[in-house]
């Protein structure tokens, strides 16, 4: 008899961990960011196969072959709409217009990540090339122009968003500087950070016992001239680890961040996207 109630009470024990065990699962799946990667270099790798991204970033790995068809899903995920408004200025009512972007039903995305934009914006300069040889100057103007109304959508959108780009050397003669620019096609390079609410360079250090220690630049010098934190909050410099950057954004009172990550490959760009599962949506 008292084995029997034992083994009762065993079991009854077991169902009841088993059950916490399965809320607390559901519960943080449902606190995790769900993140979609865009892979467009077919360099998810230094982050696990693509199993494992889908099962830690709550959505699956993507690439697009071409810019047109990215930025048509795009369109299929969040769609656009022009609101008008009155506001009241003392006594003065004011109409006031704006573009507003909403996610479509069914569509849960937390946070849109683009690795890289380079690569993007190389995609859209061979589809506007064709088999010329070279761009023409009307298309180095289509380029500009569909770049900044692309990164336009993608800043409104209601969700984070995580660009990362490469780096190119550009020597300032007039002033005797060498500049680190994102490496993007033709001249939306010169005026990218507008849209994004952090601007990183990617620095890495070797300490004395060889290891590498991956950090992020947050504050602009004439050297890294793109470089910005809108929260004010950030350190000059800080690990690449975006629990860190979203610690920041929840301090603001933010509901989201946009953020442009510039470097060298093999500069922790990618590999620093593993951090995104440390970030809670509430952040």
């Amino acid at each position: 008899m008292i084995t029997l109630i034992i083994k009762k009470v065993s079991y009854i024990s077991f169902i009841i961990v088993r059950d916490i065990v399965n809320y607390n699962a559901v519960k943080l799946r449902r606190i995790i960011m769900k993140t979609l990667l865009v892979d467009l270099e077919n360099g998810y790798k230094s982050i696990g196969g693509k199993d494992t991204i889908e099962e830690k970033f709550g959505l699956p790995l993507l690439n697009f072959n071409d810019f047109t068809s990215f930025r048509n899903f795009i369109g299929q995920l969040w769609s656009r709409k022009k609101v008008e408004r009155q506001i009241k200025v003392g006594g003065v009512s004011v109409p006031q217009s704006s573009w507003e972007i909403t996610a479509k039903e069914g569509v849960e995305i937390d946070c849109l990540v683009i690795d890289t934009g380079s690569e993007m914006a190389k995609k859209y300069a061979r589809e506007l090339k064709g088999k010329a040889e070279q761009l023409q100057l009307k298309q180095w103007g289509k380029l500009k122009e569909t770049l900044d109304n692309f990164f336009s959508f993608t800043n409104a959108i209601p969700a984070s968003l995580v660009v990362n780009c490469h780096s190119k050397m550009q020597e300032d003669n007039e002033n005797g500087v060498i500049r680190v620019m994102p490496y993007i096609e033709g001249s939306t390079k010169v005026d990218v950070g507008k849209w994004f609410d952090f601007v990183f360079y990617t620095k890495v250090r070797k300490a004395k016992d060889g290891t590498r220690k991956y950090m992020w630049v947050t504050a602009r010098d004439e050297h890294f001239c793109h470089a910005k934190d809108r929260t004010q909050l950030l350190e000059a410099e800080i690990p690449q680890d975006y629990s860190i950057v979203f610690d920041a954004v929840k301090k603001r009172g933010w509901e989201s961040a946009k953020v442009l990550v510039i470097g060298e490959p093999g500069s922790g760009k990618t590999l620093s996207l593993r951090t995104l599962t440390k970030v809670n949506k509430e952040a």
